[in-house]
């Protein structure tokens, strides 16, 4: 059961490169305590445009609370934490991978899309189906990795579920993005947002991955 920790900052005006430079310093340090280290750009994502994201998940919970035990007791991670420049944090996320029953292809891809929904109280388990259901439509249409997270400590957030999966680029996207609009896949939109369905969306969005 994977579990993540991500930042999500705001690039100031004209400190775009800053911003990466500062990303790929705090990867060296962060990659070391273990973990798969990436970070992300806003492609369209409302009004988080130009946001970042970083993002470090773990295997387990356990390896996360290891992780985070061996950098609270290292200098250089404090100096990047006072040092960062080019972008301003806005919120820090703790997650965790929920089981939904399907087995996702792995694989990963420049493309990051992201659908946050409130699940309905009591419809957690029919949320659970319904999920694994589109995760493996994404997937027969081209996407990889797809799963769903639960944001576990996150805010005014918490409790939202985030639905993910990669493409390899954007051509790759507008492929997978066609399924939703044939008669299985507006079929299956239906059922998901409809007024009896378990969950309700609360925004989607598009990131691209910047290599450090």
């Amino acid at each position: 059961m994977k579990a993540f920790f991500s930042t999500t900052g705001k690039v100031e005006a004209g400190q775009l490169d800053a911003a990466i430079a500062g990303a790929a310093d705090a990867a060296k340090v962060v990659g070391r305590h273990g973990g798969e280290v990436r970070f992300f750009m806003a492609l369209a994502a409302g009004e988080q445009v130009d946001s970042t994201v970083f993002s470090v998940e773990y295997e387990s919970p356990e390896a996360l609370a290891a992780a985070f035990d061996a950098m609270n007791t290292d200098p250089e991670l404090h100096r990047i934490r006072t040092q960062v420049a080019g972008s301003s944090q806005t919120t820090a996320t703790m997650g965790i991978e929920l089981p939904t029953g399907h087995d996702p292809t792995g694989g990963r891809g420049s493309i990051l899309e992201m659908h946050l929904n409130q699940v309905k109280p009591g419809r957690m388990e029919e949320f659970l189906s319904d999920a694994a259901e589109a995760c493996a439509f994404a997937e027969a249409n081209g996407a990889r990795n797809a799963r769903l997270l639960q944001l576990t400590y996150a805010g005014m957030s918490s409790g939202l579920t985030a639905m993910l999966w990669e493409h390899e680029n954007m051509a790759a996207h507008a492929r997978m993005a066609t399924g939703w609009f044939t008669e299985a896949g507006l079929a299956l939109q239906a059922k998901s947002r409809s007024a009896e369905g378990p969950g309700v969306l609360v925004g989607s969005s598009l990131y691209n991955e910047v290599p450090l």
